[in-house]
C-alpha cells in the first residue's frame, strides 16, 4: 500500500474519531446544563447579609 493512501486512510479515521468525540462531548455538556437548570438555584434560598455583598443591593 502506498504511504499516501495509508496516510488518508488514517486521516479519515482519525477524522472521524474527532467528530465523534466532538459531538459526545457536546451532547453530554447539553445534558448537563438541562439537568442543571432544573435543579433549585441555592441562592434563591438563603438569605445573604448587604454588608457582605453590596453589588447585591
Amino acid at each position: 500500500m502506498p504511504e499516501e493512501v495509508k496516510f488518508k486512510a488514517v486521516l479519515i479515521k482519525t477524522l472521524k474519531l474527532l467528530g465523534v468525540i466532538y459531538c459526545l462531548t457536546a451532547v453530554l455538556f447539553t445534558a448537563v446544563i438541562y439537568f442543571a437548570n432544573t435543579l433549585d438555584r441555592p441562592y434563591h434560598k438563603r438569605n445573604i447579609p448587604a454588608e457582605i455583598t453590596p453589588w447585591l443591593k
